[in-house]
């Protein structure tokens, strides 16, 4: 049995993620996978060029995002904590930044992700803890 977990710390609650059984993964992978084709990260914590940092610009992230995020989320932790409920969850003062951490960690969880949307290209990576390329 797999006992590698994920640290998810949303509001005061820290949630010990497993590997996502399928149930959950089919849903979040995906969910994963466009967040990260919608360059996310790069968003999120800027990029290199030419090997030198390029800071990102203010963040703007969209509705649908925001709430692809939060099912990210809520899924993932209720991998590690299956009495938790939506509502509660709903209820938990999380920040926007936890939630960009907990999509970090969701990805790592589910084992992989693409570095273009349907497509299996060598950029495809499996359960690492690097940041996609």
């Amino acid at each position: 049995m797999n006992e590698e977990t994920w640290e998810v710390k949303l509001g005061d609650r820290t949630f010990k993620a497993p590997r996502l059984p399928f149930r959950i993964s089919r849903v979040v992978y995906p969910l994963c996978q466009k967040l990260t084709n919608a360059k996310l990260t790069e968003r999120i914590y800027g990029t290199f060029e030419n090997s030198v940092f390029v800071p990102p610009p203010p963040l703007e992230v969209t509705d649908e995002e925001m709430e692809q995020l939060a099912k990210v989320a809520l899924l993932t932790c209720q991998a590690a904590d299956q009495t938790l409920t939506e509502a509660e969850f709903n209820d938990m003062p999380i920040t926007p930044a936890q939630l960009f951490d907990a999509f970090i960690e969701a990805r790592k969880a589910c084992g992989g992700w693409r570095a273009s949307e349907g497509k299996n290209e060598s950029g495809e990576v499996m359960g690492t803890d690097e940041p996609p390329t």
